[in-house]
């Protein structure tokens, strides 16, 4: 079946670094570019995955996330601009909403300022291959204001 496009969800509005709170930097690598040299879209993956991972990267975080694991159900990526080696990108991550186990992350890849993709993931907290509750804790880490990237 397809769809009449005027029926499609409407694009991410555009995002700017003032959306995030967490900041990961990450090196574009001649690995990541495709046989046209723009960086592919599974590179593009993989950065956004080391965004989420800034979010327990604090020490007193990741001690309270012992034996816990965070899995993706679903992750939902728009390109907005192609981005071509060699350089950098930084990856802006917040959390947008967290249920009883469950939390949804707002990511932006940015370069040189502006948003080349977007992203949302839905993840879930586990212990041992089960749904666990968000601590207390963790919630108030993950629901703190944004602050501004470093290097933009």
């Amino acid at each position: 079946m397809i769809k009449d496009p005027a029926s499609r969800a409407p694009a991410t509005p555009q995002l700017t670094p003032e959306h995030f709170r967490f900041w990961c930097p990450e090196k574009l690598r001649n690995a990541d570019t495709d046989q046209f040299r723009h960086v592919n879209n599974a590179a593009i993956a993989s950065f956004l995955e080391s965004g989420r991972m800034e979010l327990f990267a604090e020490p007193a975080i990741s001690r309270l996330m012992g034996g816990l694991n965070v899995v993706v159900g679903r992750l939902t990526i728009e390109f907005h601009a192609e981005i071509f080696y060699p350089g950098e990108v930084n990856i802006g991550s917040t959390v947008t909403y967290i249920g009883r186990s469950s939390f949804e992350v707002l990511q932006g890849v940015f370069r040189a300022g502006t948003c080349v993709a977007s992203a949302t993931a839905s993840c879930v907290l586990l212990q041992e291959g089960r749904p666990y509750a968000v601590p207390d804790d963790i919630r108030r880490h993950l629901l703190g204001k944004p602050s501004s990237p470093a290097g933009g």
